[in-house]
């Protein structure tokens, strides 16, 4: 729990969630040997940054978002906000890595069992931290939070219970397409200046 900074309230609710967490991927014979990454930051938050799954460095440090394209969006946000990783909550859909047993271990879309194994304890991580707005990095994030909506970068939308959802392109997709990198990058900054006027 060192990596959030929370009421006490908030603290002992996470505590117990990422505790639930844990002894559910052990009781699960797909994920009894995953490594989980749970949340970290500020809770109560008002902006939640909720990712698709941790990778390969998120693993080893325990920290989601710290791989080079966790640090190109936290780079976005220190930019745009003017603030470091820990004044935000960040956190992923799926809490373990996804990745395929190769000999260097490679990283795979999360399956859909895997996201709907995870999905309500997202449900009870989100009403812990009380976001006004999410941030959705990529389509896998957006698609579990809004099941029902089309994924459309930069656009709003209602998650439900007075929070908004602000999807964006997942900062691996941007870093792929590095041709169209700095006109994407400028997008994902204008997103996240909507975001910081909905909740200055």
């Amino acid at each position: 729990m060192n990596r959030i900074s929370t009421t006490q309230s908030a603290g002992k609710k996470l505590k117990r969630l990422f505790t639930r967490i844990a002894a559910a991927c052990r009781g699960n014979p797909s994920l009894k040997d995953a490594v989980p990454v749970f949340g970290a930051g500020v809770a109560p938050c008002d902006l939640m940054i909720i990712g698709e799954a941790p990778g390969r460095e998120e693993t080893r440090d325990a920290l989601p978002f710290v791989g080079k394209a966790g640090k190109f969006l936290i780079a976005a946000l220190k930019e745009v906000f003017g603030k470091d990783r820990d004044e935000f909550y960040i956190t992923n859909v799926v809490k373990v890595w996804p990745r395929i047993e190769t000999k260097r271990l490679k990283t795979r879309k999360p399956l859909k069992a895997e996201e709907e194994f995870f999905v309500p304890y997202l449900e009870k991580e989100i009403e812990i931290v009380r976001p006004r707005v999410i941030l959705a990095v990529g389509k896998t994030a957006f698609s579990a939070l809004a099941p029902d909506k089309e994924f459309k970068p930069g656009v709003w939308c209602d998650y439900g219970g007075g929070i908004l959802l602000m999807p964006v392109y997942h900062p691996s997709y941007l870093l792929r397409k590095q041709k169209k990198l700095l006109e994407n990058t400028k997008e994902l900054k204008a997103a996240l200046r909507e975001v910081k006027k909905m909740i200055s």
